[in-house]
């Protein structure tokens, strides 16, 4: 149980401690935090095999690294591509064709840890509120491609020997935004032609649209009358199904 403890109240100078104004504190009074008293598993989210990999964001600092931590941001393209941004701008990407933004979010989680030592304590920031939601939440009404993704991640973390904490932060403050941009800038022809892996996308929802056309095409030739003429007339008749 976290409780609210006193806190040593260092003297300064009476400059800075009253800097021509009345004093912010009356000397002599006690000093105490402002957080309200809260249970310790409260920052800890359940997981299978009695094993608690994920911990919860406290505020928008999160929790303190106990140990060696690794500062990562993550992020997802809409295209299909992922990026974990480890310190000292050591970048990891990661490309699964036909993915969504939130499957490349997931991935990007999972491109983290693959990379992470064995035993390594690490905060993943990620503006992915799909991400932190599914990666909490209890509820068991979710998508299947989330729930797999989920189990993998808990996968790495327990083979792994992983301390993890998930945490969510705004698009703007997300560093990783940014390198992902640049890669996929990178990624584009000369000529400002558009990136291969774009047109890749694009001609294979035009073949998926005309295979959807054709079939309908001939759909619709096999449902039509056949006409059988001859020197009295003629007949019409439907082919039996």
């Amino acid at each position: 149980m976290v409780r609210v403890q006193p806190l040593l109240q260092v003297g300064m100078s009476e400059d800075r401690a009253n800097p021509g104004g009345a004093a912010l504190h009356p000397q002599g009074e006690s000093l105490s935090p402002s957080c309200a008293m809260r249970s310790l598993p409260e920052f800890f989210i359940s997981a299978p095999n009695d094993h608690e990999p994920f911990m919860k964001a406290a505020g928008s600092g999160g929790l303190p690294c106990r140990d060696q931590c690794y500062e990562i941001m993550v992020d997802g393209s809409g295209d299909g591509h992922s990026i974990a941004l480890f310190p000292g701008e050591e970048v990891f990407f990661a490309y699964e064709r036909g993915a969504s933004n939130n499957d490349a979010e997931f991935n990007a989680v999972i491109l983290a840890l693959e990379n992470l030592p064995p035993r390594a304590h690490a905060r993943i920031r990620t503006d992915s509120q799909v991400v932190v939601w599914h990666l909490s939440a209890t509820n068991p009404r979710r998508r299947a491609n989330y729930i797999q993704k989920k189990a993998q991640i808990e996968e790495i973390i327990a083979a792994r020997h992983l301390k993890v904490e998930i945490q969510w932060i705004p698009r703007r403050e997300n560093r990783a935004d940014r390198f992902l941009k640049h890669y996929i800038e990178s990624l584009c022809g000369a000529r400002g032609r558009e990136p291969l892996h774009r047109r890749v996308r694009r001609l294979e929802v035009e073949n998926l649209r005309l295979k959807t056309k054709l079939a309908k095409a001939m759909n619709l030739l096999e449902k039509r009358p056949v006409v059988v003429r001859d020197t009295g007339g003629y007949c019409m008749f439907h082919e039996q199904q």
